[in-house]
């Protein structure tokens, strides 16, 4: 199975006449497998691009291609997984009954729906509300429930747009638990959300888009390293011998430097204090992707 590509897009959109250009020469990859994470600041077309991979928008150039083949695929549809930020409901119906015509539309065999749906509201953890109407639910359940719909075929390509949104922690935890589930199955995921610190967990790496455009591009494994700042006592040190003992010069009585294991953190201190300088403090700092949205890494 191939993945998600997508090369060159653009789209603008034109209130009352005017051109408002909102993607601007989109590239992104996604392999069979892999969990992106699309981030940026609202208004950087996030939405947009992830509507215009599902078909709901037509971009104005470039292609996009999924597992070969074009986006509008009905092959290609049958196989993919959507989730929008909020999803519009029938609310006077149940959450089982939404689940069974989601399942019949999708072309679920008639005697498979009815178990297929059970084994949605129970993964979900919504069994106990299968009869309660939607407009009952409240919003963290509606996301479950369109996590339910996005799941119905086990998709190869799966789009989650602000997953957690409304959700407390044990729904946290759980759409975090499916995410994984559908990436050791094989899926491939974009996930679109402001929850940095769930991005961090689930992706295997992260496109920061900002004003229609990635200009970044982070594989989290190498987020993953151990950097630490040493704090020296002030004129306890010489600048050029700290900096050739440990490879780097040190900035307003601070040496942040990157460590490969907990082990090596002692073995960096150890030659700081080797040169003769006194070390006041030691402590570890995450490289993540809050500091590097911040423009701090």
């Amino acid at each position: 199975m191939n993945g998600i590509r997508v090369e060159a897009l653009t789209k603008a959109y034109r209130p009352m006449g005017k051109v408002r250009p909102v993607l601007k020469g989109v590239d992104l990859t996604i392999a069979p497998g892999e969990v992106v994470g699309l981030i940026g600041p609202n208004g950087a077309g996030k939405t947009t691009l992830m509507s215009c991979i599902v078909g709901f928008l037509n971009a104005d150039t470039g292609s996009i291609t999924i597992d070969g083949r074009s986006n509008d695929d009905l092959d290609v549809r049958r196989r993919t997984g959507f989730v929008p930020e909020r999803m519009n409901f029938d609310r006077r119906a149940s959450g089982g009954a939404f689940l069974r015509y989601m399942a019949r539309l999708a072309g679920v065999p008639r005697d498979r729906v009815k178990p297929r749906v059970e084994e949605l509201l129970v993964r979900l953890g919504l069994s106990d509300a299968t009869d309660k109407r939607l407009s009952q639910y409240s919003r963290g359940m509606l996301q479950r429930i369109g996590m339910a719909q996005a799941l119905m075929l086990d998709p190869d390509f799966l789009f989650l747009d602000e997953p957690t949104s409304g959700l407390d922690p044990n729904g946290v935890f759980l759409v975090r638990d499916l995410i994984a589930e559908e990436k050791a199955r094989g899926a491939a995921v974009l996930l679109n959300s402001h929850q940095l610190a769930e991005v961090e967990k689930v992706c295997d790496r992260v496109l920061f888009l900002k004003d229609g455009v990635i200009f970044r591009e982070e594989a989290l494994r190498e987020l993953a390293k151990i950097t630490i700042a040493v704090t020296l006592l002030a004129g306890s040190y010489d600048v050029a011998t700290v900096a050739a003992a440990v490879g780097v010069l040190p900035k307003d009585d601070v040496v942040v430097a990157n460590v490969a294991t907990e082990g090596d953190i002692a073995q960096l201190v150890s030659r700081i204090v080797g040169t003769g300088a006194g070390v006041i403090d030691v402590r570890r700092r995450t490289a993540d992707l809050e500091s590097i949205f911040r423009g701090e890494a």
